[in-house]
């Protein structure tokens, strides 16, 4: 249930290739002091490298790997890879990009592993996590082994490993689906980040199925406009080779991207609520716990209840229904699965916490980080809340400035009262970034409060709820850490919020 034996990803028993098939394989524009040797494994961060490692001398946005590779070979590295030739004692091979090297070295080293596991890549701002979970949830209740590459963890063959990336590197991507395939899984259900389709970390994967939910502002610090980043979104589309899957939201703007993107070939599933729709949803009831709809499917009209609360819930029950669909999982089979289906962590999560009996506040936990996502879930909770809705959130440092405002409006929407706090500051000064988040709460007719401490934060707005009230705590969702700028401490946003529930309930907290 730990990280694999080695940084790399390489699963056990791998073996070793030869310089000459990564050569061959490349296909470098210069070698610098050739000679054939054998490799064991692949690295792109020279405090990973161990001895036999191929290095990949990777620029990035912040530092060149070139400038790493000498201590990578220091540290038993036999052959470098870089986009310049480099006075070093080992190999050098020369190529056009390390980035784009290293995804086809590791394809190539590990098997091309996406031959023999069926990939289900899930892009999109928002809904990415519980689309995954919930296509996982499908293919499992149709007996089959399946493998998780998503935001929360890595999960496969027993393993249980916490993600450090949406979308892994393409050295623990190649290897991970390596040993999926070798351990039997059918398939692979992965999100897949638009940063990880600029950087060329899922390069020469073979995608049975590509997801799109949505294209909302988020990551704009990173790609610049939204156009590059809807066409970052598209490049899984791109990829999709002729008797794959193109499932898409025929409810959103950016849909016809994404549709067009496909080449010839590709077989495309539309879902929404829109009557054109191959899989959607009828004759909705929303509820404080959950939905009831009728699951429409292209053989036939299941009647279910949805346990997962708002409608965004709703869109991905339906990508997940016709991935599963796609696949060949029966329609009784899906409904079945999406019924049993419970809250992914820090996803519109319930803490569960009794009030008293004078009555409750529902408190939940939300991943939500960007407007569109902060929007609908606060209109979600708002229309199905009994009393007032009071939001806790902040927005994270170092990242996209332009959504703060926004996000902040997106609460004034909706919420009657609107708790400013820290979110992961990074390096910037947690009082700067709330200065910019209410900007988007100027002339807002809601009570505004400032509380830089977040689990300060979350006390005050459980403890200033009525009974009835609804306490939405968004932002970092099933993070269990928070992130400033010279250290990294524990901290949870559902343990936090139940330590506040417990001492509402014991008297502690003014209300």
């Amino acid at each position: 249930m730990t990280e694999l034996a080695y940084p790399s990803g390489l699963p056990s028993g791998q073996g070793f290739v030869r310089l000459r098939e990564i050569r061959d394989c490349l296909q470098p524009r210069e070698l610098l002091r050739w000679r054939d040797l054998a490799i064991d494994g692949l690295c792109f961060d020279s405090k990973e490298a161990r001895s036999g490692n191929l290095f990949f001398a990777i620029r990035g946005a912040k530092s060149d790997g070139a400038l790493f590779a000498q201590q990578a070979v220091a540290k038993g590295a036999v052959a470098v890879v870089a986009e310049e030739p480099l006075a070093l004692p080992v190999p050098v091979l020369v190529v056009p990009s390390a980035r784009a090297a290293l995804a086809d070295a590791a394809r190539y080293y590990y098997r091309d592993p996406s031959r023999a596991v069926s990939v289900i890549g899930i892009t999109g701002t928002n809904g990415k996590t519980t689309t995954a979970h919930l296509v996982r949830a499908c293919l499992q209740a149709d007996r089959r082994q399946v493998g998780l590459l998503g935001t929360i963890a890595y999960e496969f063959g027993g393993r249980r490993i916490p993600a450090s990336n949406t979308t892994p590197d393409p050295v623990r991507l190649q290897g991970y689906l390596r040993e999926m395939a070798d351990r039997y899984a059918s398939a692979c259900v992965m999100e897949v980040s638009s940063h990880s389709l600029d950087q060329d970390r899922v390069r020469g994967v073979r995608f049975a199925t590509a997801v799109f939910t949505n294209l909302t502002h988020d990551h704009l610090d990173y790609h610049g406009t939204m156009a590059a980043y809807s066409e970052a979104k598209s490049r899984l589309f791109k990829s999709l080779a002729p008797g794959s899957t193109a499932v898409i939201n025929c409810d959103d703007p950016a849909a016809p991207l994404m549709a067009e993107a496909c080449g010839r070939g590709v077989r495309t599933i539309w879902y929404g609520l829109s009557s054109e729709a191959d899989v959607r949803a009828e004759n909705l009831q929303l509820g404080p716990d959950g939905t009831r709809f009728t699951l429409v499917m292209p053989n036939g009209a299941v009647e279910m209840f949805l346990r997962l609360v708002g409608m965004h819930n709703v869109y991905n029950a339906l990508a997940a229904a016709a991935v599963a669909i796609s696949l060949g999982v029966s329609d009784l089979t899906v409904a079945s699965a999406l019924e049993d289906a419970r809250a992914v962590p820090g996803r519109l999560e319930l803490v569960e916490a009794p009030i008293g009996a004078g009555g409750k506040v529902r408190t939940f936990v939300d991943y939500a980080h960007t407007p569109d996502a902060l929007e609908k879930v606060c209109a979600t909770l708002a229309e199905l809340a009994e009393g007032k809705l009071h939001v806790v959130f902040g927005c994270g440092g170092d990242r996209d400035r332009s959504k703060r405002a926004p996000m902040a409006a997106a609460v004034a929407r909706h919420a009657h009262s609107a708790y400013l706090t820290s979110d992961n500051p990074r390096s910037e000064d947690p009082e700067a970034i709330l200065d910019e988040v209410q900007k988007g709460l100027a002339d807002a007719p809601i009570d505004v409060r400032r509380i830089v401490d977040r689990a300060e934060a979350i006390r005050a707005a459980v403890g200033c709820a009525a009974p009835g009230d609804t306490v939405l705590i968004a932002g970092k969702g099933h993070e269990t850490y928070q992130i400033f700028k010279d250290c990294v401490v524990p901290f949870d946003d559902r343990l936090e919020a139940a330590r506040a529930l417990a001492a509402r309930e014991a008297g502690w907290l003014p209300r």
